[in-house]
């Protein structure tokens, strides 16, 4: 069942807990990160939208102290990565059909499935008399956005059932003003606990999952049952997720905060080795 959840206070509150699982574990977080709403402001038209430099330094400086952090967006790769610039990390694209690790590497790749460009044609005639609306072709999936036209909503709906009629083996997702047909096995909880089990193999991670749509509740659900995994919604409404944030600029502050954490543990950790070094040379 769906939960109203506790709203994340940005005075440390939260980190605390978090610094108490890492004591009680030698587990270490692994941040997944949804884009769209989560680290980049809502857009009317998707390639329009950005992630703020603030943020993508912050997230660097996350990457540098050897914490994994991983997309998982409904964008396609290519996509993706020019939102994250000169950063090289993992990305879980199309809601997890299209998984790379960074440096090429890749975990799977997505198939071009032929129903895709039919869909397309179909969807590109219906959509004549609405020039509004916004037909995304991602090669695996293809999306229609109503966000420049909202009271086409029920327009919208209604063209891609259509289209769903007849290739009924594609399912269909709602997110924020969009519906998309994809295969089924497209799944943004599959996609974290894919990419979970490769990193596990060198150490052991704990998930941090943060969202923001509809799309990204079955990644809460996956992340819930993992011990002490931790998921977070960015704004209102009922979902999965244990806690929540208000909007993006609540995401940057978090993740400031989780930074800062970071480090304070690193020191401590650093500083406790030392102290043992000066006992033994005073012994």
């Amino acid at each position: 069942m769906k939960k109203r959840v506790e709203k994340i206070s940005l005075n440390l509150i939260f980190l605390k807990k978090l610094k108490d699982r890492l004591i009680s574990t030698y587990n270490k977080p692994c941040l997944f990160l949804d884009i769209d709403g989560t680290l980049s402001d809502f857009q009317l038209d998707p390639t329009e939208s950005y992630i703020p430099t603030k943020t993508l330094n912050i997230l660097g400086k996350i990457i540098s102290k050897q914490i994994p952090v991983v997309a998982v967006t409904g964008r396609d790769i290519d996509s993706a990565r020019k939102l994250f610039e000169s950063l090289n990390l993992p990305i879980a694209a199309l809601h997890g059909l299209e998984i790379y690790l960074g440096n090429e590497k890749e975990l799977h790749t997505p198939k071009n499935f032929s129903e895709i460009s039919n869909i397309y044609k179909i969807l590109a005639q219906a959509c004549i008399s609405y020039p509004s609306l916004l037909i995304e072709n991602k090669k695996s999936s293809i999306a229609l956005h109503y966000r420049k036209a909202p009271e086409l909503q029920d327009i919208a709906k209604k063209i891609i059932l259509e289209s769903q009629k007849i290739f009924p083996n594609l399912k269909l997702i709602q997110g924020k003003f969009v519906y998309e047909l994809l295969p089924a096995q497209a799944n943004k909880g599959f996609a974290i606990k894919e990419v979970l089990a490769h990193l596990n193999q060198y150490e052991v991670y704990t998930p941090i999952f943060i969202g923001d749509d509809v799309t990204d509740e079955d990644g809460f659900y996956f992340v819930n049952q993992v011990e002490d995994g931790i998921s977070i919604k960015v704004g209102q409404g009922l979902t999965h997720a244990k806690y929540q944030l208000q909007d993006t600029k609540q995401v940057h502050d978090f993740l400031e905060l989780f930074l800062e954490h970071i480090q304070n543990y690193d020191n401590n950790i650093k500083g406790n080795n030392n102290l043992d070094g000066e006992k033994t040379c005073l012994n």
